[in-house]
């Protein structure tokens, strides 16, 4: 994306990408459950939301840690927008679902201008959401 296109994308909230007609935030706050201490770990993230899930990216890739808490316990909990939820965490494969990487992709890039590392799922359990 060239810095005209950036400041563009910045300046008109229309070209931004649907994700911020979900949102009034730029953050989820995603708390996990330390894979080797067992205690609850809370990050501040950015995030999109897709069909009901939510993503995020870690710059970390697997070595993130709350990456690595997910891979070893997946079930979470993360607020977005004061709405809470409990659900699963998994890692998206980009060469298992290259379509899902690429939209996930697209979106975080219209909405952060930044997509670089490893996609993260969250799937809210049905019935969790609390307001």
């Amino acid at each position: 994306m060239s810095l005209t296109d950036r400041e563009s994308s910045i300046s008109n909230p229309s070209q931004r990408g649907s994700s911020l007609k979900h949102s009034k935030h730029q953050f989820l706050y995603l708390t996990t459950e330390g894979w080797k201490t067992k205690t609850p770990h809370r990050i501040e993230i950015w995030y999109i939301r897709h069909q009901e899930r939510f993503y995020l990216i870690s710059q970390y890739r697997d070595e993130g840690h709350w990456v690595q808490n997910i891979k070893n316990h997946p079930r979470v909990t993360f607020e977005v927008d004061s709405d809470k939820y409990v659900g699963l965490g998994r890692v998206v494969d980009a060469d298992d679902e290259p379509e899902l990487a690429k939209k996930i992709t697209e979106l975080m890039e219209a909405k952060y201008q930044w997509s670089d590392g490893l996609i993260i799922e969250l799937r809210p359990e049905p019935g969790t959401e609390q307001k």
